[in-house]
């Protein structure tokens, strides 16, 4: 097998290998992404020999993780030819996209799996959910507000009507993506080729309080992105979907798991759900510390174990057994300023390490999904407890939120 980055030659080969796995060449979506989206560059390809048996395509963002702005390859369209699959070529080509990232210097991927059990046995973990909730339109009626007015979005240059609202929505937490005139011009672009509408609601005097994307053709109305800076402009949402009942008879949203209106449904039993979403993963284990900053707070310097007010340092052992190059011990040094060194002490975990981590548990302590108390307790942490209070205290568990379908 040969995995390397793609070529202008390798473009027929990868877009017959989506076709089989994903979307016919007949499909909009396939026809947006090969015609106005497909990047070689970021494309990692396996042959065997002239059979192309293997891709992941490793889309670029910008993740605002705990406040940073953090540079990620987001892993699309894995896929294998099934005259070679169950080879275990799927894990091959994952630690070659690792190695290329690393080359690279990312610290952090992600990646929406199909199946999350493939991918943890690898060292992915997820880092955040969606709610899913689902109600027949007639429901809809006591959750909504009539006194916002509709709009409907009709081409990319109106992306500035929702970016406000999407900042609004995201401020304050971790891991969603950052999003500027390119990416929206992206991603409204592939809506309008597939046919996806974009309705907002606004006040008399035309401030925008929320936008939901959706899609009608079924019974059931799929909204696949619900954003809004009011609970009024989640109602107003709510009302203009509730008069679609001549269109569908239902319909399924997607919104943040950090979302509580459910509270307040009347009917709290039924259609409402947890959606396993995005995954992330370590690349390399200096860089992605270093990456993400941690929090100090005004009792910093009194802490015991900070020296002279300044930087805490202790000895962490990594398990990773896809990355080889993240096993190890490292001493870590936390700084008064929040930034975090971690360098390499030795190619194995010590048997005197202060705190050992699974590469998975460290990402979700990294994007604020988990705490280090949380993940002791599943077996996937454990040290002194000295420690793994310090770990708590600079990695504060976060509201953790992303919604990028590619």
């Amino acid at each position: 097998m040969e995995f390397r980055i793609a070529n202008a030659n390798d473009t027929k080969a990868v877009e017959n290998l989506w076709a089989y796995c994903f979307e016919t060449k007949e499909d909009p979506f396939f026809q947006y992404y090969f015609s106005k989206a497909y990047e070689p560059e970021h494309t990692m390809v396996g042959y065997d020999g002239n059979l192309l048996t293997s891709m992941v395509h490793l889309r670029q963002y910008t993740l605002n993780v705990r406040g940073a702005l953090v540079p990620v390859s987001y892993m699309v369209g894995v896929a294998t030819d099934p005259v070679a699959r169950r080879g275990g070529i799927g894990g091959q080509l994952l630690t070659a996209s690792l190695e290329e990232l690393k080359k690279r210097g990312q610290g952090i991927t992600i990646l929406m799996p199909s199946k999350a059990a493939f991918y943890q046995q690898y060292g992915w973990e997820l880092y955040a959910h969606q709610w899913v909730q689902t109600l027949s339109l007639e429901e809809l009626r006591p959750l909504t507000d009539k006194t916002l007015h509709f709009g409907l979005l009709q081409s990319e240059d109106e992306w500035t009507k929702l970016a406000p609202i999407y900042e609004a929505y995201t401020e304050g937490l971790s891991g969603y993506a950052v999003r500027g005139e390119k990416e929206w011009r992206r991603l409204l672009g592939s809506f309008f080729a597939e046919g996806v509408r974009v309705a907002y609601v606004q006040t008399e005097d035309g401030q925008i309080e929320g936008y939901a994307v959706y899609r009608l053709g079924a019974e059931e109305i799929p909204v696949t992105e619900f954003v809004y800076t009011t609970r009024r402009g989640q109602k107003g949402l709510l009302n203009y979907l509730y008069n679609h009942r001549s269109q569908g008879s239902s319909i399924r949203w997607n919104e943040g798991i950090q979302d509580e209106s459910y509270i307040f449904h009347p009917n709290g039993k039924a259609g409402h759900t947890t959606m396993p979403y995005m995954m992330s993963r370590i690349v390399d284990v200096p860089t992605a510390m270093a990456t993400v900053p941690v929090y100090i707070d005004a009792h910093w310097a009194n802490q015991a174990g900070v020296v002279d007010g300044k930087t805490y340092t202790f000895t962490l052992g990594v398990k990773d057994a896809m990355a080889t190059w993240n096993e190890g011990t490292y001493e870590v040094t936390i700084h008064g300023d929040g930034h975090v060194d971690a360098v390499k002490t030795a190619d194995e975990v010590k048997a005197d390490v202060q705190v050992v981590s699974e590469v998975g548990a460290l990402s979700l302590i990294l994007m604020g999904r988990m705490t280090a108390s949380e993940l002791l307790f599943e077996g996937k942490v454990c040290g002194e407890k000295a420690v793994i209070a310090m770990l708590n205290r600079v990695y504060p568990k976060q509201k953790t939120y992303i919604n990028e379908w590619w």
